[in-house]
């Protein structure tokens, strides 16, 4: 254990760390490393040299590996360049015409950073447009105040009385403004898109603005979106985490309708850095790579075939529930979990509450499924004892199961 830099950290950062699900409570504490030094395709090293085989995959931002050449070279050449400009660049308005090309029904858009930034402008516009208050949503959206404040602690922000968790179709009414959700979590089933259409369709029929929050989904699912693929559109369509090839950007794009009257509005949303050349270049090579060499389709059948053969191996003790990019790891108990986390972890292999495939873990395939397939042998036998502290749920899952 990095012992060391979390002292360090505990005593120079809020909450020890920058992002909430990073803390090592999260984690088998005692057991997992606490800091990381580097990242190389599909391997991280923690601060005493350890190297990993990684499934959290920066959060799901780095669907290309680590520091992958091209991209590295693209942002690099844009540095020489420069970063940031004093008026709007060119390279901006080539990012915007290539994810319109890639999701056609985004007739104008907002590059900002982060994902939470897009949400909080996808509501801010819907509001404007419908000139109504109320939000419903499903899902997690970010640390803005009105997401954060329907789910415990809710530190820090005052009562706010126009934000509710959507439970039923039938709340929403004339009233409501928008419909924020993301729009697979990792339920995938026939089921879940009915609802979605039938989402789309009570949201149509009482004017809210329909919002899909496509920040994890977007460019990590065949034909691009959630929305594409299944032909359910939203009003509103927010994007991010794996576009920049792990350089921070993200985008709130709108339909024609949207567009037509939110382009007359002066609702304020502005950022220094959402000009940033290197988030813009690095967009276009991600793309670039993705309509090349780097196969969504073939991805998602190396992910299927890896969640399969994983799910076999661990012989029920632990489980992935999702689709072949992203997924979530059960059990039948918390405890069982942490035992494996514990001994993964122990044997180089880096998981998470959150699980993510790229696409280069097939490379690595054989010896992760061999050494969990050894794991749930002795899982089920009673050989391991937690040698740690059972790892607390991450802020983002509880909103999610709740």
């Amino acid at each position: 254990m990095s012992v060391n830099w979390n002292q360090r950290a505990t005593s120079s950062i809020l909450h020890g760390a920058l992002t909430n699900s990073k803390r090592p409570m999260c984690f088998v504490r005692g057991v997992y490393p606490t800091h990381l030094t580097r990242g190389n395709v599909n391997f991280v090293w923690d601060s005493n040299g350890k190297r990993y085989v990684d499934y959290i995959c920066g959060l799901g931002s780095n669907m290309f590996g680590y520091a992958n050449h091209e991209i590295n070279q693209a942002v690099k050449a844009q540095l020489d360049r420069g970063t940031l400009y004093s008026l709007s660049s060119t390279l901006e308005v080539e990012a915007a015409e290539i994810i319109k090309e890639e999701v056609p029904f985004v007739r104008l858009l907002r590059f900002m950073k982060g994902g939470t930034a897009a949400c909080n402008a996808a509501v801010k516009i819907a509001r404007s447009v419908t000139k109504r208050n109320q939000i419903l949503t499903e899902g997690y959206h970010g640390w803005g105040d009105e997401f954060v404040s329907i789910s415990p602690p809710g530190l820090g922000i005052p009562p706010q009385s126009h934000i509710s968790k959507l439970i039923d179709l039938e709340q929403i009414s004339e009233e409501t403004a928008c419909v924020i959700v993301e729009p697979i979590i990792t339920d995938f089933s026939k089921t879940r898109i009915e609802w979605l259409n039938q989402l789309k369709a009570k949201c149509n029929k009482v004017g809210a603005v329909l919002i899909f929050d496509e920040i994890i989904t977007g460019f990590r699912w065949p034909s691009r979106t959630v929305s594409q693929y299944y032909g359910i559109q939203p009003d509103i369509i927010c994007l991010g985490k794996c576009l920049g090839g792990g350089v921070d950007i993200s985008i709130v794009g709108l339909n024609e309708k949207t567009s037509l009257v939110a382009n007359e509005l002066e609702w304020f949303v502005s950022g220094t850095f959402f000009g940033d050349n290197l988030g813009f270049a690095a967009l276009k090579k991600v793309v670039e790579l993705q309509r090349g060499k780097y196969n969504i389709n073939k991805l998602w059948e190396q992910g299927h075939e890896f969640i399969l053969r994983f799910n076999e191996a661990m012989s029920g003790a632990v489980y992935i529930e999702g689709y072949p990019t992203r997924g979530v790891f059960k059990a039948k108990d918390d405890l069982t979990k942490a035992l494996f986390f514990q001994e993964a972890c122990k044997a180089g292999l880096l998981f998470g509450p959150s699980f993510f495939y790229n696409y280069h873990h097939h490379e690595q395939d054989d010896f992760t499924l061999s050494t969990c397939k050894d794991i749930a042998v002795r899982i089920k036998s009673g050989m391991i004892k937690l040698e740690g502290e059972m790892p607390t749920t991450p802020f983002a899952q509880k909103i999610r199961s709740t």
